[in-house]
């Protein structure tokens, strides 16, 4: 579940380049996460991508209207950078 993770935050990362996030959602699109919240966060991801910047803002509220307001989405975004 740890990989799963790590995708996820991967796919939220604005400095990993757009087609190979593209090309990580489309190969995980069938994909059935081991972990519910996992497969509810990939879901908003891939529906939020195609409209531009993955923000909190953005996640937090897509995640809401889908009823999952209490899931944690910053743990989904990347962290500060050194």
């Amino acid at each position: 579940m740890e990989d799963e993770l790590k995708i996820l935050r991967w796919l939220c990362d604005e400095a990993v380049s757009r087609e190979e996030r593209s090309r990580l959602i489309e190969s995980h699109s069938s994909h059935a996460f081991l972990e519910a919240e996992h497969q509810v966060v990939f879901e908003s991801i891939q529906a939020l991508f195609p409209r531009g910047p993955i923000s909190a803002a953005r996640l937090i509220g897509h995640l809401t209207n889908r009823g999952f307001p209490d899931v944690d989405a910053a743990k989904y975004l990347p962290g500060p950078r050194a």
